[in-house]
């Protein structure tokens, strides 16, 4: 967060200097050459994001963006109209011809469009200009379809990025840590299907090379060193007499030595309290300080759909189609490997004894190393792609190794999310539910084939998680939403106790994301929010519009008036305001918010909520979208509500000090001298 603050300061105090940054981008982007090593879409998507902060302009932004993508493809198209055929024998060219002739033969394909496809196809965009040059393409022609292409690569690029920085915005607005979380979230599946996709081809076009090279050496008769002579042994009796599958079996044994040797790391780590289990500490409690109930629903639903009762209903399922169409060996492996997985998994938890970050089981499952769902997340549906897979062309069966990867992924960041898990427990669930399944892969490739109904197992695995897991979400999901719910310490405290300085010990600021200090919290109010509730509703406050998709689509016209535009809810310590309500003041929208306090008034046992009344304006985010705005005035609200309470309610107003509300807003202007008002009921006193 840091850095994001410095880098939007030096953009504000640098405004030139930015939107120059954003041409030379965009123009060595489309250079020739250059273009392959400069990742230009990347940074314009995160250039359209922070238009939407109002540090740049959105129009200059795509202006300079286009203005720069054709100034690049223009100078690249006049290298090749210039030099022709000379290129091939100038430096890079000559030394990897194969640029040229992947362009040329791109041109061929696609003729004039080239250029218009070039722009979004990452390996050949800078080298196609060149290449139309090069080939003779009139620069009337080129100059069309140049213009054309920059126009629609800056708004493919550009846009996606601000209505991405929107989104965000808006989550922002009802809670940093929900933004924050969202990106995360979206940043790990775009890194880890990336990187997936990546090491799919790296292993299909160098992954038969190596397997050969693995082969002669293991059918050689050079010397090597002792410890090695085992490791040799091993592969020479899984490949010299393997015929078929032999990649995928290579594949398996790799994995299994690297999860192996994974688990044995975390687990001396774990035995040993090394390094790990203190980040274990560190990440709890950043997922704790990241969660909100919105994301609770998700994440809960997410970690019940690898609960036993699904496990078993797939595992029950499939066993019953492989012994109906009669694959009995296949059969028998599916039972040893789930059957041996949960066994491992209860022994582990034996053995190590280590406690979950809050006690939620009993028996074995009260440990928590390894994690029971991410373990059998991998061994299910990890060996259930290797009878899929066995057999398959190379992009759909490392696809499905891929799926299996991010599903347990997505399982493993909803325990910890949920704090069900360390980071340790998860770690070690993964790598040794990996082992176990690349043992059991391997076991099942070296022997005889059998006719997998392959399309029957993954449609009925499909079917099963969807009715047996959509049941038992719906079943669970209240059950298990109260179950996985963070834990508050509810303090007792007298009214007179508080009256007289209780209330300093409540938070002067609303807290998001890691403490990060937000609006002022300017009321305290003893009693049910319902009655303050009906008792403003008669005194011109009103109910917010409801949150439907016709209101907040309402923000994308710059003509909805402040008073229909949606008042989203926000979060303070992760949980959602209890009452929410509006008022209309010469233009602008004032809300009134009350948030659990987890105190409550000894004696009569009331709770005390904590709340404000923030000021809203009108704003316009990139001429796109119109959404509300604190404006930071919190004093003048503050008089008006104590004027209409004396009536049924006893106020009491007071002052924090200096040392308890001085805090850096940076270049927000705060109106608030630290009063905050006391309410309650009159018949409580």
């Amino acid at each position: 967060m840091l850095y994001i603050k410095a880098l939007l300061a030096f953009i504000v105090e640098h405004p030139t200097l930015a939107y120059g940054a954003v041409f030379l981008i965009s123009f060595s982007e489309s250079l020739a050459l250059i273009g392959l090593i400069v990742p230009g879409t990347v940074i314009m998507f995160g250039v359209g994001a922070i238009v939407v902060t109002g540090s740049l302009a959105l129009k200059p932004v795509l202006l300079l963006a286009i203005a720069g993508a054709i100034a690049g493809d223009g100078i690249s198209y006049w290298i090749g109209y210039h030099y022709q055929d000379k290129l091939r024998q100038i430096w890079p060219f000559s030394r990897y011809p194969g640029m040229l002739q992947n362009g040329e033969a791109f041109f061929h394909r696609h003729g004039g469009k080239s250029i218009l496809f070039g722009r979004f196809v990452g390996p050949v965009r800078p080298i196609i200009p060149v290449v139309v040059g090069m080939l003779g393409m009139s620069p009337l022609h080129f100059v069309v379809v140049n213009v054309l292409s920059a126009v629609g690569w800056a708004f493919f690029y550009i846009l996606p990025g601000v209505f991405f920085g929107t989104s965000l915005a808006v989550a922002g607005a009802v809670s940093t840590r929900l933004a924050m979380l969202i990106f995360i979230i979206l940043a790990a599946l775009w890194g880890f299907i990336w990187l997936s996709r990546k090491l799919v081809l790296l292993v299909g076009r160098r992954g038969p090379i190596w397997l050969d090279t693995l082969k002669n050496w293991v059918a050689s008769d050079a010397p090597v060193r002792r410890e090695a002579r085992p490791v040799k042994k091993f592969l020479a009796f899984l490949f010299l007499r393997q015929q078929g599958e032999e990649l995928l079996l290579g594949f398996l044994v790799l994995v299994l030595f690297t999860a192996g040797w994974g688990f044995l790391g975390v687990l001396q780590d774990v035995l040993a309290k090394d390094p790990l289990v203190i980040a274990d500490q560190a990440v709890y409690h950043f997922f704790q300080s990241l969660r909100t109930p919105w994301a609770d629903n998700i994440m809960v639903a997410v970690t019940e759909l690898g609960d036993s009762l699904v496990n078993i209903c797939v595992s029950g399922v499939v066993l019953l189609v492989l012994l109906l169409k009669r694959c009995y060996r296949t059969a028998g492996y599916w039972v040893l490997t789930i059957v041996g997985g949960l066994l491992g998994i209860q022994l582990l938890k034996w053995l190590i004894h280590l406690p979950r970050p809050v006690a939620l089981y009993h028996g074995a499952s009260a440990y928590g190393f390894p994690s029971g769902h991410v373990t059998m997340s991998v061994i299910l549906y990890g060996f259930l792609a290797i009878l899929i897979a066995r057999g398959l062309s190379g992009t759909l069966r490392w696809g499905f190794f891929v799926t299996v990867f991010v599903l347990s992924f997505i399982i493993a960041m909803s325990r910890l999310y949920l704090g069900a898990h360390w980071l340790s427990d998860v770690l070690g669930g993964f790598l040794i539910g990996t082992s176990w399944t690349a043992l059991l892969g391997i076991a099942y490739l070296k022997g005889p084939a059998e006719i997998v109904p392959r399309r029957l197992l993954g449609a009925v695995t499909l079917l099963i998680v969807v009715t047996a897991g959509g049941w038992h979400v719906a079943q669970r999901h209240e059950k298990d939403l109260a179950f996985y719910a963070p834990r508050y310490a509810v303090q007792a405290m007298p009214l007179k106790t508080w009256l007289a300085d209780g209330w300093r010990e409540l938070p002067a600021w609303r807290i998001d994301l890691a403490g990060e200090l937000e609006q002022p919290l300017t009321i305290q109010w003893a009693e049910s929010p319902d009655s303050l509730s009906e008792y403003l509703l008669t005194r011109g406050w009103r109910l917010p519009p409801p949150l439907k998709l016709k209101n907040i689509l309402g923000m994308l016209s710059p003509d909805t008036p402040i008073e229909k535009l949606p008042v989203f809810p926000r979060l303070h310590d992760g949980r959602v305001d209890s009452l929410r309500l509006i008022r209309l003041v010469n233009g602008q929208r004032w809300v009134l918010r009350l948030w659990p306090a987890d105190v409550r008034i000894a004696g009569n046992n009331t709770p005390l909520f904590i709340g404000t009344v923030e000021v809203q304006l009108r704003r316009n985010l990139t001429g796109l979208i119109t959404a509300a705005r604190d404006t930071g005035e919190y004093d003048r609200a503050l008089d008006t509500l104590k004027q209409m309470l004396p009536d049924r309610f006893v106020t009491q107003l007071v002052g924090r000090t200096s040392d308890e509300i001085q805090v850096n807003r940076g270049n927000r202007r705060l109106r608030w001298r630290g009063r905050v008002l006391l309410v309650w009921e009159k018949a409580a006193s």
